[in-house]
């Protein structure tokens, strides 16, 4: 399942490269930056973990905002566009291949670790939450943005840049992964209880309270929670 999700991913990147540089241009960046910059003043630390970067559109805007950022994801192919843009942008930006379910990374490593529309992606999300965990410092934190596509059937409607056959594919995808028989946020919370973080929330309106965008559109929901020991 791993490759097949790879070869998906990597069939992706050049339209999601495209849509994330238009993204600069909007708004929302500014406000994305001033999460951020929310963010790093309230973990005590600067050094934080992107898991699931894609071509580094919120890395960079992380590194903007006064983080040192690590930024992985599973596509050799986003991994090299991203790399592209923040050469771009002059920005320094350490991008690695890596499966999310086993980070080639160091316990206690970072004071936060944050990802956004990744884990309906994941095989395995509990392994993906321990992970997470263990490569945070003690008081670190979690943030994840996400929503609950069990249901969601995809297509083309938001993604006219996608190549043949992608929306079938990630259809496919997603209804032969575990997660997605879950009900969700609910099910996150009780994986991120049982892996050991504390303090965890959700606020089931964030994106669209960062974005200042009404409540009733579409959005997603945020978890955070805190590794104490």
């Amino acid at each position: 399942m791993i490759n097949r999700i790879t070869t998906y991913w990597n069939s992706r990147s050049t339209s999601w490269r495209k849509e994330r540089d238009e993204a600069w241009s909007r708004p929302e960046t500014e406000r994305w930056l001033e999460f951020f910059k929310t963010v790093r003043s309230q973990v005590a630390g600067n050094k934080v973990l992107e898991v699931g970067t894609a071509t580094g559109y919120f890395a960079n805007i992380m590194t903007l905002a006064g983080f040192e950022v690590t930024a992985v994801d599973l596509s050799p192919q986003m991994i090299e566009y991203a790399k592209l843009v923040s050469q771009d942008l002059e920005l320094k930006v350490d991008y690695q291949v890596m499966d999310a379910q086993a980070l080639q990374l160091e316990d206690n490593s970072f004071d936060l670790v944050f990802t956004r529309l990744m884990t309906w992606t994941i095989p395995d999300l509990e392994k993906c939450y321990q992970e997470m965990k263990r490569v945070l410092k003690a008081g670190g934190k979690l943030i994840n943005l996400d929503a609950d596509f069990g249901k969601t059937v995809f297509s083309t409607d938001r993604h006219d840049e996608c190549p043949s056959g992608a929306i079938a594919e990630v259809n496919a995808i997603k209804a032969a992964l575990e997660i997605s028989n879950h009900e969700r946020p609910a099910k996150d919370l009780e994986l991120l209880q049982a892996v050991g973080f504390d303090s965890v929330q959700v606020d089931q309106n964030a994106q669209n309270r960062i974005l200042g965008l009404p409540p009733e559109t579409a959005g997603l929901f945020m978890l955070e929670g805190t590794k104490t020991r």
